[in-house]
């Protein structure tokens, strides 16, 4: 293109073509390829790594793909690009890349015929591998507990099948929503983002690659794609790409900070790069307090449905657990206290009255509606013994 022969590259350095040439030994990236690569030769059955979007991941998963041997791996990889998907749809789409010719309608013959694959895979010398890409998409109990139970196949008391899943951090967080599915995950890792030493190395060495000169991006051009990207290397070839071609429509030999700037607005990536999947997770649970000390009305107490399908979640309490949720009841429905009126007696409830001190006994008002007693006046009682005498002989005169 003529940009890229305006500054002297023959090829294109930021392209996301997965080419041989530009698979770089970036140390975050290689660390993984090798954690991912040893959890599949020794046969494990569950591998899950996550990350944000731009953060490598599928270029780990293609490397990995293209490494494994076919005389001793029967690999399938696949691309999740529905929203969402269920586990009768993941099993029969499985089923077929093993090759099975015709897929049963029923999960019981269907899981037979994947079965019976796995084992002629195994007779053959060979492990099945499953590699999964944006399985973020099966984010959902059921199609996981479908998914990992396909893990537990065995012939001749050997696991079948390796699986590997890779997709945004929502992911992971659903695993650890079941304790029965994150302990069946045998390797964990996060991709990360690139320091900003690595995001340099990546970057020059991009150029140099494409018959370039790393000088062709100054440091302050460096320093604002790694910003504006989060060092995500999916995210700086985009930026990179986009920032080179406004150098050359401004007429510059070198990129400058102003181009990145350029063509970071132009992407409107004004405010921090928040991908679906992470919007789509539930805010945490230490929210409600901020909002109830700002004055905010408690929301009623419910558990959030998990994005991306239908997942009922359980809550399972313990005994020692009981007396940290009778805690929370009262902090979330404590009622608030009325401002009494000015001279007006307060009545304290069990809750609001504190337990050291010992407050007055409030008399309940007189009620207005009853009647009013008639009493008869007497005289004044005798004080002594001799009037009372002498009052008895005058009853008995009369």
């Amino acid at each position: 293109m003529e940009h890229l022969q305006y500054f002297g590259l023959n090829d294109d350095p930021f392209r996301s073509d997965p080419l041989e040439r530009f698979q770089l030994e970036i140390r975050s990236q290689q660390d993984a390829l090798r954690r991912v690569d040893r959890g599949v030769r020794q046969s494990r059955s569950l591998i899950v790594v996550s990350g944000a979007v731009g953060s490598g991941k599928s270029t780990v998963l293609r490397k990995l793909y293209e490494d494994l041997e076919e005389e001793v791996f029967e690999a399938s990889m696949m691309l999740v690009l529905r929203g969402s998907v269920d586990a009768d749809w993941l099993l029969r789409r499985f089923a077929s890349q093993l090759g099975v010719e015709d897929p049963a309608q029923e999960r019981e013959e269907l899981v037979g015929q994947v079965y019976e694959r796995l084992a002629i895979i195994r007779e053959d010398g060979r492990h099945a591998v499953l590699i999964i890409d944006d399985a973020h998409a099966l984010a959902v109990c059921d199609t996981l507990r479908e998914l990992f139970a396909l893990v537990k196949l065995e012939y001749e008391d050997r696991r079948l099948l390796t699986v590997v899943l890779a997709g945004a951090p929502r992911l992971a967080e659903v695993i650890d929503t079941d304790r029965d599915l994150a302990e069946q995950v045998d390797v964990r890792l996060e991709l990360r983002p690139f320091s900003p030493e690595e995001t340099a190395g990546y970057l020059g060495q991009r150029v140099e690659m494409a018959s370039g000169h790393a000088r062709l991006m100054l440091p302050d051009a460096v320093a604002a794609l790694h910003d504006l990207s989060h060092g995500r290397p999916g995210l700086l070839n985009k930026l990179a790409d986009n920032a080179l071609f406004e150098s050359y429509l401004a007429g510059r030999s070198e990129l400058v900070k102003a181009d990145v700037e350029r063509a970071h607005a132009d992407l409107c990536w004004e405010s921090p790069i928040v991908s679906a999947e992470v919007q789509a997770t539930p805010e945490p649970a230490n929210s409600e307090p901020a909002n109830r000390a700002n004055g905010a009305t408690p929301p009623p107490m419910s558990v959030p449905a998990l994005q991306g399908g239908n997942c009922e979640a359980e809550i399972t309490l313990g005994r020692d657990s009981l007396g940290d949720l009778e805690s929370e009841l009262e902090a979330v429905f404590e009622p608030e206290t009325p401002v009494p009126a000015a001279g007006s007696p307060t009545l304290l409830t069990d809750f609001d009255r504190p337990a050291q001190a010992a407050q007055p006994k409030v008399e309940p008002a007189a009620v207005q509606s009853a009647p009013e007693l008639q009493l008869e006046v007497l005289d004044a009682p005798p004080k002594d013994v001799d009037e009372v005498d002498d009052l008895f002989m005058e009853l008995l005169d009369d």
